[in-house]
């Protein structure tokens, strides 16, 4: 019986080493075309010979080589700045009306009042946070230009990272 249970498990755990490596498709790029107006957003499906393939509301976006100037990775550094002051515009929106006092006798404010405040205080801090942020980002820029070897070299280091 112990035999029986060696082989059973030798057998199934054996496909576990045939398995290929995936490629990292989980890489957000912007797409440019020659004279810098994008023409494409979203998660990297897959990089084929002659185009790219991206994922934008779940739907695939083939984009040909040709079409190509520049790809940038990561996100815009506006979208740091949108995310931090909604974030921040929330948060403080909640502060202040949670902590309204309209009896207090020095700063008397409403629940309204409050979220108010706390929205154009939080989003002007979150946005100044998001912009920082945006500093630290280290996204970078590849120029392709149509040009056959220059994705060649784009697609061997995407690969490889």
């Amino acid at each position: 019986m112990k035999n029986l249970i060696f082989v059973i498990m030798l057998v199934l755990s054996s496909h576990t080493y045939a398995q290929s490596a995936s490629e990292n498709t989980n890489i957000y790029l912007r797409v440019f075309d020659m004279e810098g107006k994008k023409i494409g957003k979203g998660k990297m499906l897959s990089m084929l010979k002659t185009s790219l393939i991206l994922s934008r509301n779940g739907e695939p976006v083939e984009i040909p080589v040709s079409n190509i100037g520049s790809i940038k990775t990561k996100r815009s550094g506006g979208n740091n700045m949108l995310i931090g002051a909604s974030v921040g515009a929330g948060a403080m929106a909640i502060i202040g009306a949670a902590t309204a006092d309209p009896d207090a006798a020095l700063f008397a404010y409403n629940a309204g009042e409050g979220a108010a405040i706390g929205t154009l205080f939080g989003g002007t801090v979150g946005a100044m946070v998001g912009g920082v942020t945006t500093l630290f980002k280290k996204s970078k820029s590849y120029e392709i230009n149509g040009n056959q070897e220059k994705w060649k070299a784009f697609t061997e280091m995407i690969v490889n990272n």
